[in-house]
């Protein structure tokens, strides 16, 4: 048996750009937690993987690029990944190797298509060197690696076997470029995140909707459920355009303690009215992440997220971030499916 991060899987001068599959869904999280008593019984000699760096690596690069070799990479790969489908796969069983404890993930066809298609696009990248390709592409998930060569015995093995949970089905529907690192004092691999790229033809097109959020919306509207489905359901909707409104300005804020003061009592007051303010018009969401030689500036987007959870708006080129709350349930009021 080995240690995995040995001198020869030691990266010298990382981290590298990889394009993974973010095995966050919280079933396979449960799946890897039952495994965890008799990997903790090892102790530092093994580095127990968290749950938000569960993965599956679709493809790496094991050599240092620079900037403008990242973002041609990760654009082939997200133009690529439009001719891609999401795959649908099980997780499970567990396979205790010599340098680690991996899970399987079957069937194997639709991650290998995944890994052809994002191999094919970094290697046309001019300067990228990809390692040889396996005869046979092996998709599998990492649970832990193995810090000592002591940790995979007989004994090991006897304990592994009696761990059993269920397999997990779920669904690969995006990938994500990150700048990948071995975290050598806790001995498995983290990353930051680069962008995300949907798997499949993009459905933010032309004929997506319009989204105005903040021009007939009250207060109340916060106070209660939301119009459709689950509070915590996450949602995905994709818009033509996001606008939103600005913040209430001091003077906004002014005029409407005044009017709702007038409304309560009908009386002058002995201040002066406030002037009427103006109202800013509403403000066209667009991405303000580094591309080419300024920024992205794309309006075609995705947002995700529930009723109580913020908005995670995603681009057209895969450029990702956050929003508010607010924000998201603004959308998903002005996406209620008609009745």
């Amino acid at each position: 048996m080995e240690s995995f991060f040995s001198e020869k899987r030691t990266w010298a001068d990382g981290p590298y750009l990889h394009f993974v599959a973010v095995l966050d869904d919280p079933a396979y999280a449960a799946y890897a937690q039952a495994h965890h008593e008799l990997l903790a019984a090892y102790g530092d000699r093994v580095g127990i993987v968290p749950a938000p760096w569960l993965h599956w690596t679709a493809q790496g690069v094991h050599h240092r690029l620079d900037d403008g070799q990242v973002e041609t990479a990760v654009q082939a790969v997200t133009e690529a990944a439009r001719h891609a489908a999401p795959a649908t796969v099980t997780i499970g069983p567990v396979w205790p190797g010599p340098s680690a404890v991996t899970v399987a993930m079957y069937p194997e066809e639709p991650l290998a298509a995944v890994n052809t298609l994002v191999r094919a696009a970094v290697s046309a990248v001019p300067g990228v060197q990809l390692r040889e390709a396996a005869t046979r592409f092996w998709p599998h998930s990492t649970l832990a690696y193995f810090r000592s060569p002591s940790v995979h015995d007989a004994e090991f093995n006897r304990r592994l076997r009696t761990v059993r949970p269920e397999r997990v089905e779920l669904t690969i529907n995006r990938l994500l470029a990150v700048h990948m690192y071995q975290d050598l004092d806790v001995g498995y691999y983290t990353w930051t995140p680069i962008a995300e790229i949907p798997l499949g033809a993009a459905e933010a097109d032309a004929a997506a909707p319009e989204v105005v959020c903040g021009t007939a919306r009250t207060t109340a509207t916060y106070g209660t459920t939301p119009p459709w489905g689950d509070s915590d359901a996450e949602s995905e909707i994709t818009v033509g355009r996001l606008a939103v409104q600005p913040p209430l300005s001091e003077s906004q804020i002014r005029y409407e303690s005044f009017a709702s003061a007038a409304l309560d009592d009908s009386t002058y007051f002995e201040d002066a009215e406030p002037p009427m303010p103006v109202w800013p018009d509403p403000v066209t969401v667009a991405c303000e992440r580094p591309y080419g030689d300024g920024v992205c500036g794309s309006t075609r987007l995705r947002v995700r997220g529930s009723w109580n959870s913020p908005a995670v708006i995603i681009c057209e080129r895969g450029h990702s971030w956050q929003d508010t709350v607010e924000t998201m349930r603004e959308v998903i009021v002005a996406a209620e499916p008609a009745r």
